[in-house]
């Protein structure tokens, strides 16, 4: 498996756990607490997120370093290119939804959460298509 693979692998899992539980946590208490604790499990979700990105991608990397230090090649800037294309539809549609969801009565905030969902949701699209590419160009 190319070193690319393993860390879309790594992303997308950790993207789905830390932010799944983020969300969870917020749908879970219905909004009833503070903003700030929110706000405060917002920037713990960053720092798990890095903290685990750092340690998975150093620990593929030592177990690998021949792959790890190859540089990328046309078929990743290919593989790359097309996650991209299919991660920024679904990111501009959600955007649009969220933006549309005034209408319907959400405040400011919620649209917050919204857009910030939409981000993650896009972003869990590309890391699944770079998986997939790698999986279907072999």
């Amino acid at each position: 498996m190319p070193f690319k693979e393993k860390i879309a692998w790594i992303s997308v899992i950790t993207t789905i756990l830390v932010w799944g539980g983020y969300f969870g946590f917020m749908l879970g208490t219905g909004g009833k607490l503070h903003s700030a604790v929110y706000f405060m499990g917002f920037i713990a979700a960053v720092i798990v997120q890095t903290v685990l990105m750092i340690i998975a991608a150093t620990v593929t990397a030592v177990l690998a370093p021949a792959d790890a230090s190859a540089g990328g090649d046309e078929r990743d800037r290919e593989i790359a290119r097309r996650a991209y294309a299919f991660a920024y539809p679904v990111l501009i549609t959600l955007v649009i939804c969220v933006a549309g969801s005034v209408h319907l009565g959400f405040d400011r905030i919620d649209m917050a959460y919204g857009i910030m969902g939409s981000i993650v949701i896009a972003e869990i699209v590309h890391y699944a298509a770079q998986i997939a590419g790698y999986r279907w160009s072999r």
